[in-house]
């Protein structure tokens, strides 16, 4: 092995190290929480635990993601290199490997984890999730009678200067503007050029602070279309402007196709379907104030039809899904279930952990009994 190569893995493996990533863990934890008030859970658990630099003012520190990085090749570059594989250290070995594999679960549940919400009316059936975080822009050709072609762009895309083209979209957007959160404000003159066209003649977006409650968030985009030269159609280009929740939406028709814009909270497809039976809601005594609310559900699964109940301390699973009875809507016309759907992939990492740790420490335990027994049956034989 190049000496080079060997002393960053006696440097990561340094004890040193893992006792100073703990401490800044610990800031992170506590500023974290402290956090919380102004900025919300979502937003400072990705400003201090999942971001890879935290900026405090101007000044950029290692955020939570790294310093866990570093924690976990410590661990493993000193479990394989540089641990004594002796019968008397197979606790000590135990216990690292548990946790290796706790925050191995960590990674994999912060990768590959997502929450949503399921809106669901009484005799209604979805297999749609909407997420409570991530943005999308979709568009949505309507022109078929049987069924709608959507092509969406995540929040990522949604950058100033991109230019997002699909081969199945006759035309171009070139992003303009961007917020995950705006106000709209009615202009105070005529537009800048004739290019405005749409709801974005009248007024703009303008970029506010995030709300720490994210569902009062409102993402905004503005853009440019370009029509492709096979379109046809030059008198739609021009520069427009949507927002979430739009009481008019932003519609047009091109090409053969009748396009609807959106931009929205990301909708995911389950493997399944979720079709509400009964929505069943209790009050305490004399209130219309909830005591407890149900739903009696149909999972339907391919060909497979179960009936499951989901109350507020009993959710369903399947398939790696976790369904929770969350909210419910209460309208003239009906009644409406909100439940709260949960992707983790690493959601059984931190019971095996815990147990493989258990197990080490209970067989280092016992390794170092017969020492402890031999100690003090010599120092009973002094006395």
């Amino acid at each position: 092995m190049p000496p080079l190569v060997w002393k960053i893995l006696k440097w990561s493996s340094d004890t040193r190290v893992f006792f100073f990533a703990l401490i800044w863990l610990s800031f992170l934890v506590i500023a974290g929480t402290l956090a919380q008030a102004d900025l919300g859970l979502y937003q400072a658990q990705q400003k201090y635990f999942s971001a890879w630099i935290l900026w405090i003012w101007y000044i950029p520190l290692p955020g939570g993601s790294p310093v866990l990085t570093i924690v976990f090749v410590g661990l493993l570059v000193k479990l394989i290199f540089f641990t004594n594989w002796k019968p008397r250290f197979y606790g000590t070995i135990v216990v690292h490997f548990g946790a290796l594999l706790l925050l191995f679960g960590s990674f994999l549940t912060a990768a590959f984890s997502s929450e949503g919400a399921m809106v669901i009316p009484e005799g209604g059936r979805t297999a749609f999730v909407r997420d409570y975080h991530a943005i999308e822009l979709a568009i949505t050709n309507r022109a078929n009678p049987e069924f709608d072609e959507t092509v969406t762009f995540a929040a990522g895309w949604l950058k100033y200067g991109e230019v997002i083209h699909h081969e199945q979209l006759p035309f171009d957007l070139e992003i303009i503007q961007y917020c995950a959160n705006c106000r709209l404000e009615r202009r105070s003159g005529p537009p800048p050029s004739s290019e405005w066209k749409g709801m974005a003649r009248n007024f703009n977006l303008t970029e506010i602070p995030l709300h720490k409650d994210d569902s009062n968030n409102m993402a905004g985009l503005v853009f440019r279309i370009k029509t492709k030269a096979n379109a046809n159609n030059n008198q739609l280009d021009g520069i427009y402007a949507i927002f979430e929740n739009m009481n008019i939406p932003q519609a047009f028709k091109l090409a053969g196709g009748d396009y609807l814009l959106e931009i929205r909270h990301e909708l995911r497809q389950l493997p399944f379907e979720i079709e509400l039976i009964d929505f069943v809601k209790e009050d305490h005594p004399g209130t219309q104030m909830a005591r407890s609310y149900s739903s009696e559900v149909n999972l339907i699964d391919s060909d497979v039809h179960q009936r499951v109940l989901i109350s507020m301390n009993h959710p369903l699973r399947h398939k790696g899904y976790t369904l929770y009875q969350s909210s419910f809507i209460q309208a003239g016309m009906g009644e409406t279930t909100v439940l709260a759907v949960v992707e983790n992939v690493g959601r059984l990492f931190p019971y095996i952990s815990s147990l493989i740790m258990c197990i080490g420490l209970l067989l280092h335990l016992l390794i170092k009994m017969p020492v402890l027994f031999h100690n003090r049956s010599n120092a009973g034989g002094e006395q």
